[in-house]
């Protein structure tokens, strides 16, 4: 059990009803992850277009999006985002090998380069996005144009958002595998 446990759609205010029917249609339940965000209800309805309009909108295809969730996920020791992702990661075209082997991406052949940067530029804004100069930002112009990256960046910045949220408050992984 997480230390704030999520809330019910009975217990949620009147303002996240269509918000917890909107989430419940999509995936047949409503996840742990924004229950627990319930708590405060202006929170997560401003939260839910935000993360959407950055996971699920814009033009880095959503392969290389989820590599990016993923990666910063297992580094961060994200239990939820992990299997969440994984799940979410297959659905958008990354084998189980890949998967597999995303801990040790940079030897693997099973990524190809533009995979590679998207990955270590995961681990860098992960680990230590102050440390990040310009020539590691020219790795990624081979593969992205600005606005691509900023797309990238804001993804994983998300997902280290949802990585801390979820174990801050050691929320129950409910997604996923």
């Amino acid at each position: 059990m997480g230390i704030v446990s999520p809330l019910t759609k009975e217990q949620a205010a009147p303002e996240l009803q269509t918000t917890f029917d909107a989430l419940a249609a999509r995936g047949g339940k409503v996840p742990n992850i924004f229950a627990v965000m319930a708590h405060r209800p202006d929170v997560l309805n401003t939260f839910l277009p935000f993360f959407k309009a950055i996971v699920n909108q814009g033009t880095v295809d959503a392969k290389y999006k989820e590599l990016a969730y993923l990666r910063t996920a297992m580094v961060n020791g994200c239990e939820y985002c992990t299997r969440a992702h994984i799940w979410s990661s297959k659905r958008a075209g990354v084998t189980e090998e890949q998967v597999a082997a995303l801990p040790f991406y940079q030897r693997s052949p099973l990524f190809d380069e533009k995979e590679k940067a998207t990955i270590l530029f995961a681990d860098r804004v992960t680990r230590g996005a102050a440390t990040i100069r310009q020539p590691q930002l020219e790795e990624l112009r081979k593969f992205y144009d600005e606005g691509q990256i900023v797309e990238l960046t804001l993804l994983i910045c998300v997902a280290n958002f949802t990585n801390r949220f979820n174990d801050a408050l050691d929320i129950v992984p409910d997604l996923g595998v």
